[in-house]
């Protein structure tokens, strides 16, 4: 059985370098126009402000939060979104995974204190080191069919 899932994506930069850089990683084919969201569309909010994501699911309908999942390589992101109840795959960059930081060393990788990219945190359901991953990781959880 295949779960259904929102596709969307909010993002803190223009809806054009979003619609670029999907393109570019191949992942453009996964997403309709009306389910990007640049930071213009939550204004006066931003992630991971909880009004931000809500403007959001509001927006395509979603009702509940546990409908959708949250691929992100911010921790602040990921925990907001696993508060709303969503599902979270944390992006933590090529060579993290294997890696065993201690939160210093997490800490220092940071562009702030306690955001670096640490599957170990609870808020975090699935581990990734690149988008190339992700796939794997929804067919696991039986959101893409085999």
């Amino acid at each position: 059985m295949i779960v259904s899932y929102y596709l969307l994506i909010l993002h803190c930069v223009s809806r054009l370098y979003v619609q670029r850089v999907l393109k570019e990683i191949g992942l453009i084919k996964y997403f309709e126009a009306e389910n990007l969201f640049a930071v213009t569309d939550v204004l006066p909010h931003c992630k991971p402000d909880k009004a931000s994501f809500e403007l959001v699911l509001k927006s395509v309908g979603v009702e509940k939060p546990e409908q959708c999942i949250m691929v992100e390589d911010s921790m602040k992101n990921i925990r907001a979104a696993k508060a709303l109840g969503m599902r979270t795959i944390l992006i933590m960059g090529k060579g993290r995974k294997q890696k065993a930081l201690n939160k210093h060393g997490l800490d220092a990788e940071a562009t702030k204190v306690g955001d670096a990219p640490d599957d170990r945190d609870p808020a975090v359901d699935a581990a990734v080191e690149t988008v190339a991953e992700i796939d794997s990781i929804l067919k696991e959880w039986k959101v893409l069919s085999v």
